[in-house]
């Protein structure tokens, strides 16, 4: 299983687009996460989840390890963060779809 690109380095630009907005565009400043940090750590956790999916089941399959309920479980929940992910960005390609269909 290939580890997830870190969405760090693919979103850069869009805080320099922020930085550069014009005044009058919403910023967070009163200390609540934003959308693109949220989305960094669920792709993060999603990651981190099937890194250790892919080493417990490893594990399993070499016999150092023999809870196989414990390996199921981090496999399904690998499965579930990874869908969740899937799922946020479909969301937001089509909600981008849909502003851009929009007449001005």
């Amino acid at each position: 299983m290939q580890p997830i690109v870190p969405i760090s380095d693919q979103v850069t630009h869009i805080g320099e687009l922020r930085d550069g907005a014009p005044s009058g565009a919403p910023r967070v400043h009163d200390g609540t996460v934003g959308f693109v940090d949220m989305l960094k750590d669920a792709v993060g956790n999603a990651n981190q989840a099937a890194q250790a999916a892919q080493a417990a089941g490893e594990a399993f399959a070499t016999g150092a390890r023999d809870d196989i309920h414990g390996t199921m479980l981090a496999l399904s929940k690998a499965d579930i963060e990874l869908r969740l992910v899937g799922a946020i960005r479909n969301k937001v390609v089509d909600a981008f779809y849909e502003l851009w269909r929009m007449q001005v």
